[in-house]
């Protein structure tokens, strides 16, 4: 067994008992920082020292931390800084195309059920003023020289396009059909209608009396073509004319016409003479004249057969009647319609006309108007390779198909403006927002390109931060984070005040403690020097 230096033990035990002492001070220095919780009383008087110190200065403590982490540690100032971070910038951008993604994924219904029902009540406002808003514009727009200008422009270039366009282009030929069978039927109604006779006849009539009241003569009236085939027809049945006239000498009833004829003829002739013709007409006896006459008839019947079949006679007979005939042309119709009464002129008018019509109505006649309009019509499109401005051009002019125009534009603004169009502006809006708000929406995704919906995201990203930067001070202020770290320091319990400062300082307390034995043993380690020196 060794020996014990019990020397040795009495110089170590003075260090020893200082680090101890030393360690032991710190321990309960340290311990004294939050125990008791309480107050301790003795005989009524509270133990100086109670309760700790932290228990005791908790409020000035909640001020402390309030005032450092509202003024110092969570200022607008830096929390600004650490939005326009990278790693905040990226959080929030992978945020907002999550959201965005999200919703534009989702199966959305009509619009009426996506939105909640607590709004449906100014949801319905708002598509009554989005209805009014919309067909009033629509209207207002109508109404302004802006919108006819482009209507007119755009309707000038689009028949402008037409009229260059083959007839072809426009109708094939079985669609000419179709035109030209309603175009039948149309002219077939027309002609069977009771009114047509009338309305003929009073046309007639009126074309007359204008003609008359213009002195013009039946020349005018009668066509030059017309009034060449009577002529060439006149000239052509003079020969056969004459030859029957020389056989119906022979026939009783007409020798005693002429014979008659002759004698009104010469006792005519005779009461112009006055006087002297009366005393002619005492010598004369009229059986015997018209007896004398009869068979000057029947004894020349040969020789005036031979005379009308005379060529030169039947020339002269032609010549006669051509003059006779141009006499008529150049007759006023005035002339003419004084020798006849007001309603024998109406009756005449009125029978052309009806037989005019009985004509026309015939099948026949009908089949070949029918034919010959088929025929006009294709030859004046040339089989449908003529453009349709040529066949515009045959019938109007271009200062007319201007004018034309201009009615058609002018009508049609008048329509486009009237109230019938306004109300059904309102109506149509009306109904296209009635069937586009009950169409499901459907996925966003599928309706809304990606570029759009990256630009949706980077608006919220770039409206998100301005709203952040801008409004931070006033949310830093509004937030009072001081006040709030106070309360919340003096909410805590104590033993869990207690834990949260051990937690963060409990590794500095136990350096504290052993520092507290280091500075207790030198100083007894001292203390021993001292002792050793005064001995």
């Amino acid at each position: 067994m060794l020996p014990v230096d019990y020397t040795l033990l009495s110089s170590l035990a003075h260090p020893c008992v200082g680090a101890f002492i030393g360690y032991l001070t710190n321990k309960v220095a340290i311990r004294m920082l939050f125990r008791p919780l309480r107050p301790w009383h003795l005989f009524g008087v509270r133990v100086p020292m109670t309760p700790g110190i932290i228990p005791a200065k908790r409020r000035e403590l909640a001020v402390n931390i309030g005032e450092m982490v509202g003024r110092h540690l969570l200022t607008s100032t830096d929390i600004g800084s650490a939005i326009s971070k990278e790693p905040f910038q990226d959080h929030l951008v992978s945020l907002a195309e999550k959201k965005v993604g999200e919703i534009f994924q989702r199966e959305l219904g009509p619009l009426a059920e996506v939105v909640p029902l607590r709004f449906r009540s100014y949801l319905q406002i708002g598509i009554k003023t989005l209805k009014y808003q919309i067909g009033e514009g629509v209207v207002t727009y109508v109404g302004s020289d802006d919108f006819a200008d482009t209507l007119t422009d755009a309707f000038t270039r689009h028949l402008d396009e037409m009229e260059e366009r083959e007839i072809n282009s426009l109708l094939t030929s079985s669609n000419r059909r179709t035109v030209y069978w309603f175009i039948d039927e149309l002219f077939r109604i027309l002609i069977m209608n009771r009114q047509v006779e009338a309305w003929l006849g009073e046309y007639l009539e009126g074309l007359v009396r204008k003609a008359a009241e213009s002195n013009k003569t039946f020349g005018d009236v009668i066509p030059v073509q017309l009034a060449e085939l009577v002529r060439s027809a006149l000239g052509k049945h003079i020969g056969p004319l004459l030859q029957r006239m020389g056989g119906q000498l022979a026939d009783p009833v007409l020798r005693g016409q002429i014979v008659q004829g002759i004698i009104t003829g010469v006792e005519h002739f005779l009461e112009k003479l006055g006087p002297v013709g009366a005393m002619a007409k005492g010598f004369l006896e009229i059986d015997t004249m018209e007896q004398s006459i009869g068979d000057y008839l029947d004894e020349k019947q040969e020789d005036l057969i031979q005379w009308f079949e005379n060529p030169e006679v039947q020339e002269r007979m032609g010549m006669a009647l051509d003059s006779v005939f141009t006499s008529f042309l150049e007759q006023p119709l005035r002339t003419f319609l004084a020798l006849l009464p007001e309603e024998e002129v109406a009756i005449l008018c009125h029978t052309c006309a009806g037989r005019l019509v009985t004509v026309i109505r015939s099948e026949e006649v009908l089949t070949e108007l029918r034919a010959l309009l088929h025929l006009g019509f294709e030859n004046m499109v040339a089989g449908g390779e003529r453009s349709l401005g040529e066949v515009i051009s045959q019938f109007f002019t271009q200062d007319q198909k201007d004018e034309v125009r201009h009615v058609f534009f002018r009508e049609m603004m008048s329509l486009f403006r009237s109230g019938s169009s306004e109300r059904l502006i309102h109506t149509m809006v009306g109904t296209m927002v009635d069937g586009l708000l009950t169409r499901p929406l459907g996925r966003l995704y599928d309706l809304v390109p990606h570029g759009v919906r990256q630009g949706i995201v980077d608006y919220i990203v770039v409206v998100t931060n301005r709203m952040l930067l801008q409004e931070v001070p006033g949310v830093v202020q509004s937030l009072n984070i001081r006040q709030v770290v106070i309360d919340k320091v003096n909410s805590l319990d104590l033993l869990e005040l207690e834990r949260l400062l051990l937690s963060i300082m409990e590794e500095q307390f136990k350096y504290i403690n052993l520092f507290g034995a280091l500075l207790g043993f030198l100083i007894g380690l001292i203390n021993l020097v001292l002792a050793r020196l005064t001995m």
